[in-house]
């Protein structure tokens, strides 16, 4: 069993975030939480630092990780983030609070997934302008089987290195040094934006994510994700829905593969 102690934190948690609510302290409280939520991508990208120290760096270009997000976690918990090694190449991943409640649960590991071949893949299309104004996203006009709209998008360097600095405690060559990648954390966190291109919504929690690395992504390029949407459903007051995407090259070099679930209508806690 490997360990990583890990305590949380976000910029300013009481700041208004009009883009989703639930991360300041009034909008996670107004929804019955204790306090602003902290962003579920963050809490996964401070993990695969110890994913990385065990499977190593091929895992940001030949590996795979499935979680599922169960508990809230807030700024100041103190977390612990474990990876236990299975024999067959299929790692249990967690991280989890003092009393030993998993925030996050799932597995990871190395080459192709076994899921891999269930994700929708569409073929490489550039980047479209988002409509103006955004319709709402509500169950009703979810685009179940359908694509959404792609969307271009760039991590410039200076500005990724910003991200990584606030966002992730990872002084690492890899993400900081002169040919950075981008981080894992914000490649998993493509999915919502690539969701927001297309549809106003909120606030959101991310609920469960499936990445397949194909290629290492590098920072300061532009990027294209394409996505597909699975399912839309309800569940205890919650709208969910799930989608399949793609992160691509300019150039049409499949990067990354993806399954992204999310309440994007959440019920407020009694």
């Amino acid at each position: 069993m490997h360990e990583l102690a890990v305590k949380a934190f976000m910029d300013n948690p009481d700041a208004p975030r009009p883009g989703n609510p639930i991360h300041s302290t009034g909008g996670g409280q107004e929804y019955g939480y204790r306090s602003a939520l902290v962003g579920g991508v963050d809490v996964y990208g401070w993990g695969t630092r110890l994913i990385r120290q065990v499977l190593g760096d091929r895992w940001l270009s030949d590996g795979w990780v499935e979680v599922q997000f169960r508990r809230p976690v807030y700024p100041d918990d103190n977390l612990t983030v474990r990876v236990d090694e299975g024999d067959d190449g299929r790692h249990e991943f967690a991280i989890v609070t003092p009393d030993g409640l998993a925030c996050i649960k799932g597995f990871c590991g190395l080459g192709q997934a076994t899921w891999l071949h269930e994700l929708h893949r569409q073929g490489f299309v550039p980047g479209e302008l988002a409509e103006d104004p955004l319709p709402v996203l509500k169950l009703a006009n979810a685009p179940v089987g359908q694509l959404v709209k792609p969307l271009a998008i760039e991590f410039p360097v200076d500005e990724h290195a910003d991200l990584v600095r606030r966002r992730q405690p990872d002084e690492d060559e890899t993400f900081l040094g002169p040919a950075p990648l981008v981080h894992p954390a914000f490649l998993a966190g493509l999915m919502t934006r690539l969701m927001h291109h297309s549809f106003d919504y909120g606030p959101a929690i991310h609920a469960a994510t499936m990445i397949q690395h194909l290629q290492s992504v590098p920072a300061g390029q532009p990027l294209v994700v394409t996505g597909f949407c699975q399912r839309a459903y309800e569940r205890k007051g919650h709208h969910y829905y799930v989608s399949d995407g793609t992160i691509w090259s300019a150039d049409a070099l499949e990067l990354v593969r993806l399954r992204h679930t999310a309440i994007f209508s959440v019920a407020k806690r009694k």
